[in-house]
């Protein structure tokens, strides 16, 4: 009878209430306990109305740029007027065969810093990149050829300072393209290679990092990676400047290899 006395007795109010982790309202016995979770609940639901009040700048800009691209120029507006007067009605095409452009021409918000400038250079690179591709190709056939590239590649103080700045130049257009919030590079080897453990790299991005590295020679990446440098971010690897602009850049530095410099 003693020991029974002393256990808990697990229909009471006490047993219940500590072992209820879960408090809600169905299962609240306390007054003060049911208090206190109203009051959280209240302090939830103004935190997520200020939440949905207070929105970051760029969530507003948004929505009213959505907002403003959804609704159509009201006859109101004094360009809407003006096209009108010159013969313009809604919902037909522009011209006098009413043949033209129906919808006004879409938006396209830029997310990064990058110029304007730098679609047409990554552009301009893979064109150089596969120039450069088909002139390997061609010059295989050619005796001569395959014998000046045997004397290019025996030449191992020139292929020396061509790695040297190769390596400069990688770390330089990473470094300038993150300042524009560019998160990948235009090529694969335009930054720095990360080095792994052997034990956790993949076989596969192993053999991709290989086919990568016999397409192009260290000085072909060299010359590519440089033209991306000066017409992207205007930098030049051997005056080691960032200038102001192309004009800046052509008239300040020699050249756009090392002999020039």
């Amino acid at each position: 009878m003693t020991d029974s006395a002393e256990e808990d007795d697990y229909m009471s109010e006490e047993f219940l209430t500590a072992c209820v982790k879960d408090v809600r309202p169905g299962l609240v016995f306390k007054q003060s306990t049911k208090r206190q979770f109203q009051i959280e609940e209240q302090h939830r639901s103004a935190n997520e109305k200020m939440r949905k009040l207070n929105k970051p700048v760029r969530v507003l800009e948004a929505e009213k740029r959505e907002e403003g691209l959804s609704t159509a120029i009201s006859s109101q507006n004094k360009g809407f007027a003006m096209l009108q007067k010159m013969g313009y009605n809604p919902g037909k095409g522009l011209g006098k065969t009413e043949e033209g452009r129906v919808e006004p021409v879409a938006v396209e918000i830029k997310t990064t810093r990058a110029g304007l400038g730098r679609e047409a250079a990554v552009k301009d690179i893979l064109q150089r990149k596969m120039t450069m591709l088909q002139n390997r190709i061609s010059s295989q056939n050619s005796s001569t050829s395959v014998t000046e590239f045997r004397n290019r590649k025996k030449d191992e103080a020139v292929q020396k300072l061509i790695l040297v700045d190769l390596r400069k130049s990688q770390r330089m257009c990473q470094v300038l393209d993150e300042e524009k919030n560019i998160l990948e590079p235009a090529e694969l080897w335009f930054w720095p290679q990360v080095v792994k453990d052997p034990e956790e790299s993949d076989q596969e991005d192993k053999d991709v990092e290989e086919k990568e590295e016999e397409q192009l020679l260290p000085g072909e990446q060299l010359e590519l990676i440089t033209a991306y440098l000066r017409q992207v971010h205007w930098y030049c690897t051997w005056c080691a400047t960032k200038f102001n602009d192309d004009q800046d850049l052509t008239s300040s530095c020699p050249g756009a290899t090392r002999d020039e410099h």
